[in-house]
């Protein structure tokens, strides 16, 4: 009499936790599904973090035509000088310094961390901090990418620019 009362309870408990993983599934599928949605509901959305994956992807010497592309004829960049002045210059002056930068044939590449990326319809914001690696050597900056969807794709404005200190 005792061995069936035994039974009886594993049998309850086994199906309280089947009720409680099935309940647990529905949940995740739901998260999932609905997390799944919300990134690819906007296709801005996703050609602005292509623009920002390629502002690093396409800076190097073989790829810098296609890098150009990113922004408009009438961007501007700005960066600080050790003596405290601003360096600005228009796409033409910035591409071809990078340009040449890129020609020494150094290995160089810049990547971005702390990326927040802020989009208000067609305008958005990427701050960021940024790692050149020249030759093994790290440099550490700031940096802020103004950006406006022209024709349905973004396309950098302007680059603000500073090295740490």
């Amino acid at each position: 009499m005792w061995r069936p009362k035994l039974v009886m309870i594993r049998t309850t408990l086994r199906l309280e936790q089947l009720a409680f993983r099935i309940v647990l599934l529905a949940v995740l599928i739901a998260a999932l599904a609905s997390s799944g949605q919300a990134q690819s509901a906007d296709p801005a959305d996703d050609d602005l973090a292509r623009v920002v994956a390629d502002y690093t992807g396409l800076y190097t010497r073989d790829r810098l035509p296609e890098w150009r592309k990113l922004f408009l004829p009438g961007f501007v960049a700005g960066s600080t000088r050790p003596d405290g002045t601003v360096l600005q210059r228009n796409l033409d002056e910035f591409y071809e310094a990078q340009r040449k930068y890129l020609d020494t044939g150094r290995a160089i590449k810049e990547t971005l961390e702390n990326v927040r990326v802020e989009r208000n319809g067609p305008l958005a914001s990427v701050w960021a901090d940024f790692v050149l690696e020249e030759e093994g050597e790290r440099s550490r900056g700031k940096l802020v990418l103004t950006l406006i969807s022209a024709e349905g794709h973004f396309r950098i404005h302007s680059l603000l620019f500073a090295y740490d200190r």
